[in-house]
C-alpha cells in the first residue's frame, strides 16, 4: 500500500478482514477437538474466538449505505488459494505442524498486512479504522505470543511451507487490493 485508500477500496478490504477472521474462528474452533495435546485443544479453542471477536471489530467497518455493498456481500473470500490454505492449515496431523504453519506462517503473514494498512490510514477520516486495527493487532499479537508456548512457530513444516506458498498465490492473507477504475 502507498496511501490511504478509498471508501470502496477499504471496505472491500475489510470485508476480506473479516472472511477470513471468521473462517479461522470456525476451522479452528472445529479442529480444535481432535488435536492430541490439551494445551493445543485448550489454545485452538480460545484463539478461535478471538479470530470471532476480531471479525465482529471488523463488521462495525463496513458501511451501510444505500448503494453500496451491504457487510454479507463484503465479506467475502480474498481467492481460492487462501481458502485452500487455510484447509491446509487444519488438515488431519499433528498438533506441532498445525502451531508451526498458524504461528510461523499465518499469524506473521496477518499480522504484517494490518500493521502495512495501519501505516496508510489517513488522519480524521480513518480515526475508526486505526482504532480497530490497532486492537487487532494487538489482540493477534497477544494470541500469537501465547501459542509460543507450545510450538516456537518458525514456519519451517512441510505444512507451514504449503501453506505459505498459498498464501504468497493470493498474494497474502488478504488478497490484492481494489484500485480504482
Amino acid at each position: 500500500m502507498t496511501g490511504p485508500l478509498t471508501l470502496q477500496a477499504t471496505a472491500d478490504l475489510v470485508g476480506r478482514y473479516r472472511y477470513v477472521e471468521l473462517d479461522l474462528f470456525a476451522k479452528l474452533g472445529g479442529r480444535a477437538p481432535s488435536c492430541t495435546e490439551a494445551g493445543t485443544v485448550v489454545y485452538l479453542s480460545e484463539a478461535s474466538l478471538a479470530h470471532g471477536f476480531r471479525a465482529a471489530l471488523f463488521e462495525t467497518l463496513l458501511p451501510v449505505a444505500a448503494g453500496l455493498a451491504g457487510p454479507g456481500e463484503l465479506t467475502r473470500s480474498p481467492g481460492r488459494p487462501l481458502d485452500e490454505a487455510l484447509d491446509a492449515l487444519v488438515a488431519e496431523g499433528g498438533d506441532e505442524e498445525l502451531l508451526d504453519a498458524l504461528l510461523g506462517v499465518v499469524y506473521p503473514a496477518m499480522a504484517a498486512a494490518y500493521g502495512e494498512h495501519l501505516a496508510v490510514t489517513a488522519g480524521p477520516a480513518d480515526g475508526p479504522l486505526r482504532r480497530v486495527l490497532r486492537r487487532v493487532s494487538s489482540d493477534l499479537e497477544a494470541v500469537a505470543a501465547e501459542g509460543q508456548a507450545l510450538c516456537a512457530g518458525r514456519g519451517g513444516s512441510s505444512r507451514a511451507q504449503i501453506v505459505g506458498g498459498l498464501l504468497e498465490a493470493v498474494p497474502g492473507p488478504f488478497g490484492p487490493l481494489l484500485r480504482p477504475s
